[in-house]
């Protein structure tokens, strides 16, 4: 008999700790930690950039003419793309609440990377080119 109230007593203690615990993360699981901020980072040039993330540290890739959603919390940040691991510059962002339309959705930043020039992999190729070598014909011989 004694074993049955103990085993009702640490059943009953699993259940509540399930509930306060289930309870705790639906909390926390609220809208209050979802990310506030969510904008556009668009590159103009014809490289692709890396970025830091805020929130992950790891690293971004804006493609070459492309753009990438990006998600921050705070309403002031820096944008620094870097090429070959060198920075590229640096951008001070504000963000504006749904202030930005692009493809039909309501970002809050827009970020354009805008370069002076082409990168060095694109460089137009400025040497000359081989002549053409053609085959001689083999003589008929007649016979």
């Amino acid at each position: 008999m004694r074993n049955k109230k103990i085993t009702a007593a640490l059943l009953a203690g699993i259940i509540a700790l399930i509930v306060v615990v289930t309870e705790a993360g639906a909390v926390s699981t609220g809208t209050s930690t979802l990310p506030p901020y969510t904008g556009i980072i668009k590159n103009n040039t014809s490289c692709d950039f890396s970025l830091l993330s805020q929130n992950s540290l790891a690293t971004l890739i804006v493609p070459a003419r492309g753009w990438i959603e990006y998600v921050v919390w705070d309403p002031k940040f820096e944008v620094i793309p870097y090429y070959d691991g060198q920075p590229f510059g640096c951008q001070n962002v504000a963000v504006t609440p749904r202030g930005f339309p692009y493809m039909c959705k309501q970002y809050d930043f827009m970020v354009e990377i805008n370069g002076p020039g082409p990168c060095p992999s694109e460089q137009v190729y400025k040497g000359k080119y081989k002549k053409r070598v053609r085959k001689k014909r083999p003589l008929k011989s007649e016979g």
